[in-house]
């Protein structure tokens, strides 16, 4: 094995059109046609919707990895019982049938994604025991879902497969015993999807008092805006007459050394007007007037002075 391959234990579903051969041979351009659209519309929807991951395709089929026999399982069961009422009205000679065989086994993970081990290999070999439109799955699987999924399945005792070592415990669940399984929202093959609760209608007299409840708290937070001071950058209200100057405000004369360190090459008047300080300077060779916030020092307006 290569150095960089990986052995995992997986939960392997190979699924097989039944009589596919045939159905070539009498319409090769019908039977391709209806293979993709199987493939997108149902096959790779539901696989992907239970958490599986499309391993490779057969021609006629797939082979497919779950992260548990629970999801397989059930996955496997919700395509079956859908292609028994997806072909109801195709001819028995025309309808696609699968066959779906599962086993939870060790598998040998290639960088590129493939898979190789006894864990395919069962798979493979239980897919042919398993009826048109009908699943067969190995005692491991069994012993994972027995206690979780209520499918009737059918044990066929131990029986010796092709190239495996030893026999393999073998369980089926038939056509007829799928379509007979109550149909329910099945969490473990459906895509995740998110719903939200209805929304109750609230009586008028809850849905005013909400309202009122709601201007209540804006007005009080547009009063709180207009009674908390302004941030730095922002023109505060009023709080000075022309020509006063606050006991919290920066010296003029720590305002015009700001202001000439930051370009200003001169300043040329300055002086308090309306809360602010307001003033002229030259800036990069033009005559700018400019409004300074005289508690953070923050320029607030620059314009070019006509």
């Amino acid at each position: 094995m290569n150095e960089v391959d990986e052995r995992r234990l997986a939960a392997i579903l190979v699924v097989d059109v039944v009589g596919y051969s045939r159905l070539m041979g009498a319409d090769e351009t019908s039977t391709l046609r209806r293979l993709k659209a199987l493939r997108r519309e149902l096959l790779d929807p539901r696989i992907v919707g239970a958490r599986g991951r499309i391993v490779k395709s057969t021609g006629d089929g797939l082979i497919a990895e779950f992260p548990s026999p629970v999801r397989a399982v059930s996955c496997a069961v919700a395509i079956q019982r859908t292609m028994l009422t997806r072909e109801a009205g195709v001819s028995d000679d025309d309808a696609f049938r699968l066959r779906i065989g599962i086993n939870l086994g060790d598998v040998v993970a290639e960088p590129d994604g493939d898979l190789f081990g006894d864990g395919i290999n069962v798979a493979a070999r239980l897919e042919p025991l398993a009826e048109p439109g009908g699943i067969c799955i190995s005692h491991t699987v069994h012993d994972q879902v027995r206690d979780k999924l209520h499918y009737p399945f059918e044990d066929r005792g131990r029986q010796s497969l092709k190239n495996i070592a030893r026999p393999i415990g073998v369980f089926a669940l038939s056509a007829t015993a799928i379509l007979a399984v109550p149909v329910e929202t099945d969490t473990e093959t459906e895509p995740s999807v998110r719903t939200w609760p209805a929304v109750r209608r609230l009586p008028i007299r809850f849905a005013l008092a909400g309202g009122l409840l709601i201007l209540t708290v804006l007005g009080s937070l547009w009063l709180w805006f207009q009674m908390t001071p302004r941030e730095a950058g922002r023109i505060p209200p009023a709080a000075l007459a022309d020509d006063r100057s606050g006991t919290d405000w920066i010296p003029a004369a720590d305002i015009r050394q700001k202001l000439l360190d930051i370009g200003y090459t001169s300043i040329t008047e300055l002086k308090p007007d309306d809360g602010l300080w307001d003033g002229k300077g030259t800036k990069n060779g033009v005559e700018v007037r400019f409004h300074v916030d005289p508690r953070t020092g923050a320029i607030l307006s620059e314009r070019a002075d006509d």
